[in-house]
């Protein structure tokens, strides 16, 4: 199984719990592994050969400190198991390594939720949609806004785990919300916001890699959410309800890739439903979180995520996923804390349990909140 040089090294941008089954299958794939984080008490970095304790955002640095440990030309491939500006760090860093991955230009677009969208705007398929949008500016007319409809989304371009997600029923919460004291109080700037039609429907998950600016689905699985927003994950559902749209979900992310030119990283995306066409909501370059990679994927179609992962970025040919195994998988979060007792009996027959949080704050703002996560099989 080992293909790698036995100088080769696997760069891991972040070293904490979710990273570790990408810095797992880089071992088990025979590389040595570079960990980088900045606590260097951080879970992953006791399986790292060599260990640098450094913010994943300052990526000046990370290189610096890399190059005064090993030759840069040692270092065969990597990822970032994150999200945000994490990727973007990690994308300087491919460029400055010579390693694959998104170019620094490249990962900022994707990063932006309105570049993505005007990037996707003419995609050609009679199954995808796109709610209507409109970036926030100084010259906004309040026409534009309520052509939108009622109610809409307000969200932040750049944003991730389902924070700052706001969701606005009339003009009068929008004049309220835009208000430059409104938006101080909550950290925001206006022109870091977009507004979107809200769309009632079901909510699916789509995950696959893009190699060769081809897009390669691995899964489509169903994700409930809150009622209210910031709209927090509740549950993840495989096998999808919705599986019989595998083929056109394909396409449609095959031009997605050729329109964002992605190649060679994973993506991730979240649609809604209405019949049989899917709206997008977000698109991402990142490892599927909620324990869709190391948990729902693996268990619910018998595919290594990470060991295909790691191939990818190693410029290796992917395995396709198998039709054959196929089982039910369910992730469930609970936002609040249910009481010790009820805990221990929901999890009872769970594969994995886990206190994400002890502590949940009475108002929940995003996925970072929530109690505590269970997974099931069957």
């Amino acid at each position: 199984m080992a293909k790698a040089v036995d100088d080769s090294f696997y760069l891991s941008l972040g070293a904490g719990d979710n990273q570790l089954p990408l810095i797992r299958a880089a071992r088990d794939y025979g590389l040595k592994v570079i960990g980088v984080d900045r606590n260097i008490s951080a879970s992953g970095l006791k399986l790292c050969d060599l260990k640098i304790q450094e913010s994943v955002l300052n990526y000046r640095k990370v290189y610096y400190k890399i190059c005064n440990l090993i030759e840069p030309s040692q270092i065969a491939g990597g990822y970032a198991a994150s999200y945000g500006e994490a990727l973007a760090s990690f994308a300087f860093l491919c460029e400055r390594l010579s390693i694959i991955g998104l170019s620094r230009t490249l990962m900022e677009t994707v990063l932006d939720k309105y570049l993505v969208r005007r990037r996707l705007s003419d995609i050609e398929h009679s199954g995808f949609a796109q709610p209507l949008h409109l970036e926030v500016t100084q010259s906004m007319r309040r026409e534009e806004i309520e052509q939108l409809g009622f109610p809409l989304i307000a969200k932040t371009r750049r944003g991730a785990s389902k924070r700052h997600v706001y969701r606005l029923e009339n003009w009068l919460e929008v004049k309220n919300f835009l208000s430059k004291r409104h938006l101080e109080s909550l950290g925001i700037r206006g022109h870091d916001l977009i507004l979107e039609q809200f769309i009632e429907g079901d909510e699916i998950i789509v995950c696959g890699f893009a190699q060769n600016f081809h897009f390669h689905l691995v899964s489509v699985h169903d994700r409930i959410a809150s009622a209210n927003p910031p709209y927090i994950d509740l549950e993840h559902r495989f096998p999808s309800r919705y599986a019989h749209l595998a083929k056109s979900i394909e396409e449609i992310h095959n031009q997605a890739c050729m329109r964002l030119q992605l190649s060679d990283t994973p993506v991730v995306s979240e649609w809604k439903v209405v019949a049989d066409r899917i709206y997008l909501i977000e698109l991402s370059a990142q490892i599927p979180g909620e324990h869709v990679a190391d948990f729902l994927i693996p268990k619910g179609l018998r595919y290594d995520y990470f060991k295909n992962l790691v191939k990818l970025t190693l410029g290796e040919k992917i395995e396709p996923v198998s039709e054959k195994h196929r089982q039910a998988v369910k992730v469930k979060f609970w936002p609040e804390n249910p009481g010790w007792g009820e805990w221990q009996e929901a999890t009872r027959s769970a594969a994995f349990s886990r206190v994400l949080n002890s502590n949940p704050p009475k108002e929940i703002t995003s996925n970072l909140d929530r109690y505590g996560v269970a997974g099931y099989i069957g």
